[in-house]
């Protein structure tokens, strides 16, 4: 007779972690579940090869494993592990983008539901794909900077912890996110109203 698969009903992901740390097989287990797509999604609008990604997700939860003991306690665990991805793809980088410079030279994609998201009620295919263009036209860390802040919801400072940059940096990124933002989106208005009128 197979053994039953235990479950813990726990909903607060710090207290998960903290069960993690200490040792429990099925909380790890549990972060692996909960966690392991969401960190592919991530990772894949910075580099699209799948089976180099899987390989950073599964290389990243079993380093965790391995260093569990000396871990800290997190109140952010989605963002700690956004930050592990992130550093494991950049650390082998040479596998997926040869001889290729490490600053702001990777791609970032903006493939979010931009109707959910950013705008509640606009109806107009044509224009939220213009939205969504106007998204990918931004430098990649403005992209992943407005990704991972109306996407994922990250406050500032994660956002400066995932993306290794003072909290300062991320301010100023994200005023050129949206002015950027705002000038082009603008102009599709405009477009977009003279062809409907």
């Amino acid at each position: 007779m197979i053994p039953e698969q235990r479950f813990l009903a726990v909903t607060d992901d710090s207290e998960l972690w903290d069960m993690f740390r200490a040792g429990d097989e099925i909380a790890y287990t549990q972060l692996i579940k909960k966690y392991s797509k969401i960190l592919f999604h991530y990772g894949f609008r910075i580099c699209q090869d799948k089976d180099f990604l899987k390989d950073c997700v599964q290389d990243v939860f079993l380093e965790l494993w391995n260093r569990r003991l000396k871990i800290s306690p997190t109140q952010a665990v989605k963002w700690y592990l956004f930050k592990a991805v992130r550093l494991r793809i950049f650390r082998e980088q040479s596998k997926w983008n040869r001889g290729e410079a490490l600053d702001e030279n990777y791609e970032f994609l903006v493939e979010f539901n931009i109707e959910s998201k950013m705008i509640t009620d606009l109806e107009s295919v044509e224009l939220s794909h213009k939205i969504k263009q106007i998204l990918n036209a931004l430098p990649p860390r403005q992209r992943e900077i407005m990704y991972l802040r109306f996407y994922e919801g990250v406050d500032f400072d994660s956002i400066a912890q995932i993306m290794e940059i003072s909290k300062q940096s991320v301010h100023n990124l994200l005023q050129k996110a949206y002015k950027n933002f705002r000038s082009e989106w603008l102009i599709a208005l405009l477009v977009f109203w003279s062809k409907n009128l």
